[in-house]
């Protein structure tokens, strides 16, 4: 909560000493133990919902939640990628998690459709409050006996559609990645097609079925500055589709190259960005503390040129990511990291568990 006492402070227990520059007070010899920002730097104090996890073996799940509870992580979407996770999370944390059902990438990229469609009408009798799929191009690298014609827009997949739009469940679909990515790894386009081209696919989807809720990763998988137009269309056209933030080095490199017009844009479309952080259960904590809390001091303040508390493998080449604050405003934090997960999802409490 903003506070013009100085003493007080919101911790962010991080352990990289780049982040706390000496015009906040703290030099790099008396900055306190957890070191922190003073809360007139970051703005929010109530809960977090968490939109983007990631549920792995069972015994990763109570270092993850004791993890995000440090950072007041209160509920948390989770995709499920093991039974025994699931059901010891179910279990030891019914009142945390939002479950989502991980849809079988190697039945979809052959247009198996009928073990997919029951997937489907099954989720929420077993406790699924959404699904989950992945499409970053590189699925190609790991997907064994795929349609080397294969397409999410494809007719043979409109079962599917139909199916998550006849069972009332969300889906959370990750399709393209950073422009860096297709710079970088991505070159052979005959392959993994263009950006462009990964985008048109899933809006295609999206026209086809205005009646599913889409929450779409990774900002849409266009933060990049000159990208927000077009997913700003996709926000006027499609009125039940959200994104979420995951990726803060994402988030941070791409948003940080222009505060006035990213700012302008989470201003416009507050009620449709969802708080996520794509952690997962195996995460190493120095990692994810940095990771956590690059996000906050991107949303909340007011920073210039801070260098991203840990490496960016895109660009440690070319001079590195760097921080510039959003400042955003409370009432928008508060949509952001709380209020629109609520209304999409709800209390974990009152999710569907058999």
């Amino acid at each position: 909560m903003e506070n013009s006492n100085p003493s007080p402070c919101v911790c962010l227990h991080l352990w990289d000493c780049h982040i706390f520059p000496v015009q906040y007070g703290f030099s790099v010899d008396t900055r306190p133990e957890p070191w922190c920002l003073p809360t007139t730097e970051l703005k929010y104090d109530g809960p977090i919902f968490d939109a983007h996890t990631h549920i792995g073996e069972a015994d990763g799940i109570d270092r993850m939640v004791k993890l995000e509870d440090d950072f007041s992580v209160r509920a948390q979407v989770g995709i499920v990628h093991s039974q025994d996770g699931f059901l010891h999370a179910r279990e030891t944390h019914p009142d945390r998690f939002i479950f989502a059902k991980y849809l079988s990438l190697r039945d979809i990229v052959q247009y198996r459709v009928e073990p997919i469609v029951e997937e489907i009408a099954k989720a929420k009798d077993e406790g699924y409050s959404l699904a989950k799929s992945w499409f970053g191009p590189r699925w190609r690298d790991y997907a064994e006996d795929y349609l080397p014609d294969f397409r999410i827009d494809s007719p043979r997949l409109e079962p599917v559609f139909q199916a998550l739009e006849d069972n009332d469940l969300p889906l959370l679909i990750h399709v393209a990645d950073p422009d860096t990515y297709f710079r970088l790894h991505y070159q052979d386009e005959s392959k993994y097609g263009t950006k462009e081209d990964n985008l048109a696919q899933l809006e295609a989807v999206l026209e086809r079925h205005p009646k599913v809720r889409f929450q779409i990763p990774h900002f849409g998988a266009q933060p990049e500055i000159h990208r927000l137009s077009n997913l700003a269309r996709w926000f006027d056209a499609f009125p039940d589709i959200i994104i979420d933030t995951a990726s803060s080095r994402w988030m941070a490199r791409e948003l940080s190259k222009d505060v006035v017009a990213a700012r302008e844009f989470m201003m416009k479309y507050s009620d449709r960005i969802l708080f996520g952080t794509d952690l997962s259960t195996n995460r190493d904590e120095a990692e994810y503390r940095a990771k956590f809390s690059a996000l906050r001091i991107l949303w909340e303040t007011k920073v210039r040129h801070e260098p991203l508390p840990f490496e960016d493998a895109d660009t440690k080449d070319t001079g590195g990511t760097f921080i510039n604050g959003l400042d955003l405003p409370l009432p928008v934090l508060r949509k952001l990291y709380w209020e629109n997960a609520i209304r999409v999802y709800g209390e974990p409490l009152s999710c569907t568990r058999s």
